[in-house]
C-alpha cells in the first residue's frame, strides 16, 4: 500500500456490511490479516445482547435499529477509536490498538449505536438469488431432509425475502463491491480504495 503514508490521530474503523451469505466474515478476516488490524465481529456478542426477536415483524412496523441493544460492542470500539485497548466482553481477551479496526457490522452504519464508529463503510452486494443459494447450501449441507428445505424456501418466499433487500445499506456504504468475484479480487479491491482514498 502507499496511500497510508501518515498514521491517524485515532485508528481507522473499517465497516464491511453484507446479507447472510454475502461473504462478508470471510473478506472481513482477510482485510485484518493484510492490514495487521484488530478484528471485532457483530455475530460474537449476540449472547450478551438483546434484538427485536421477529424480524419479519421488526421489517413490518419499519425496521427501528434501536431495538438492536450491542452496548458491550459499542463499548469495545468506543475505546479502540479512543486509543484505549479494551476487554472483549465475550471472549475475555484484550483487543489492542492497531491502526485499523476491522468491524464486520452486517447492518452497516443504519445501526446508529455501532455504526457511527465507522470511518470506511464497504458493502459487498449480491443477487438475491445467490444469496438464497449460498444459505441454503450452507444450512442445509447433508443435515436436513427435503421437508425442511422445501419448508425453508416457502418460508423465503412468503415471507423473508423482503429482509434480504440491502439498498439503504448500499445508500449508506462508502465503497459498493460485486460479491460474485473471488474473495482474492475483493480484497484487491477494497485496497485498491483505502489506497486512493486515504
Amino acid at each position: 500500500m502507499t496511500g497510508f503514508g501518515h498514521k491517524a490521530k485515532h485508528p481507522h474503523i473499517i465497516g464491511v456490511s453484507g446479507k447472510t451469505g454475502s461473504g462478508k466474515s470471510t473478506l472481513s478476516v482477510m482485510l485484518a490479516d493484510q492490514l495487521k488490524a484488530t478484528l471485532i465481529s457483530w455475530d460474537d456478542y449476540d449472547e450478551i445482547s438483546t434484538d427485536p426477536g421477529n424480524f419479519i415483524t421488526w421489517y413490518q412496523n419499519g425496521q427501528d435499529y434501536t431495538l438492536f441493544n450491542r452496548e458491550a460492542l459499542s463499548k469495545n470500539l468506543m475505546n479502540l477509536k479512543n486509543n484505549k485497548e479494551t476487554f472483549h466482553a465475550v471472549f475475555n481477551q484484550i483487543l489492542p490498538v492497531t491502526q485499523f479496526i476491522i468491524f464486520d457490522a452486517p447492518l452497516g452504519r443504519m445501526h446508529h449505536e455501532t455504526g457511527r464508529f465507522i470511518d470506511t463503510m464497504i458493502h459487498i452486494e449480491l443477487p438475491l438469488d445467490v444469496l438464497l443459494c449460498r444459505r441454503l447450501l450452507r444450512d442445509f449441507n447433508n443435515q436436513k431432509n427435503t421437508k425442511d428445505l422445501l419448508a425453508e424456501i416457502r418460508f423465503y418466499l412468503e415471507h423473508s425475502r423482503p429482509l434480504y433487500f440491502d439498498k439503504e445499506l448500499k445508500d449508506t456504504a462508502d465503497l459498493v463491491i460485486n460479491g460474485m468475484l473471488s474473495p482474492e479480487q475483493e480484497l484487491i479491491d477494497v485496497m485498491e480504495y483505502l489506497d486512493d482514498n486515504y
